[in-house]
């Protein structure tokens, strides 16, 4: 079993590599950079510039909190730098196949196409930090903030297909251990490190065929974000209600919340 990683260059995706790697024969890394359309502030005026540079300096802070550990990638694996918008190639294809890889996992990429999905039919697996199909695309655990439901924080991992965050669950859980002082960037970084020490597990237990795999099933109040959905407004928005006992409020209701919105364990964590 060969496995390759498509990932990117933050902390928070080498910790996932390095979680993965360290049970898994993960083979191959391929990360690609980041989108810079997250933070182009150029049609906003100084008062949104300021409110989301110290946004984005307060991120890679508590990131580093979380994951300050971990600088680099795995240096048993072969890793493979890529420009935005380069991923889904040809030339992508061509090194999967040299290095005979056999399942793929995802963590922080742009869209698969069908020119990878094809060749790994069913053998796709994402990591998407968000509960689906409750929220799909971008900023799955900040819009939940915005929305006022901290019930869809969590992660889905699940068959990748040309649909948005669509495919069959493998497993999902929710943040269950919210306190009221969290922010915005503690809620994000604590999904991602419980998703982390989960991931190896699932895909051992997909390996070996002892998870069951279960479409989604369409519900019809469900949210699709696109980065350009991040906006002063949604942040100021999202910033308000935390700072206006929002968490607080939550976890007074918190059971019923849930029931609202069930989502798939397949095994005890």
């Amino acid at each position: 079993m060969n496995i390759a990683l498509f990932t990117s260059n933050h902390l928070r995706h080498k910790y996932i590599a390095n979680q993965l790697t360290e049970k898994l024969p993960v083979t191959l890394i391929i990360c690609e950079e980041k989108s810079d359309k997250i933070e182009n502030f150029s049609a906003y005026n100084d008062e949104d510039i300021q409110l989301l540079e110290s946004h984005f300096i307060e991120r890679e802070k508590t990131e580093k909190l979380f994951f300050g550990n971990n600088i680099s990638f795995p240096t048993t694996v072969e890793v493979i730098n890529l420009p935005f918008g380069q991923l889904n190639s040809e030339e992508t294809v061509e090194v999967l196949e040299k290095n005979e890889i056999n399942l793929v996992l995802l963590f922080g990429t742009s869209l698969i196409k069908p020119m990878i999905l094809d060749h790994f039919p069913d053998r796709v697996i994402n990591l998407h930090l968000g509960l689906s199909p409750y929220y799909k695309g971008s900023g799955t655990n900040f819009f939940p903030i915005v929305n006022e439901e901290f019930e869809c924080i969590g992660a889905t991992f699940h068959i990748a297909t040309n649909q948005v965050d669509a495919g069959a669950l493998l497993h999902q859980f929710r943040l269950n251990d919210l306190a009221e002082n969290e922010t915005i960037h503690s809620i994000g970084n604590k999904v991602i490190l419980k998703a982390g020490q989960l991931y190896p597990k699932i895909v051992q237990e997909f390996i070996s065929k002892k998870i069951k795999l279960h479409q989604q099933n369409p519900v019809a109040d469900f949210h699709e974000y696109r980065i350009k959905d991040f906006t002063p407004t949604s942040l100021r928005k999202a910033l308000n209600v935390l700072s206006n006992n929002g968490i607080s409020n939550y976890l007074k209701q918190q059971n019923e919340r849930i029931k609202s919105k069930p989502i798939l364990s397949n095994f005890d964590e």
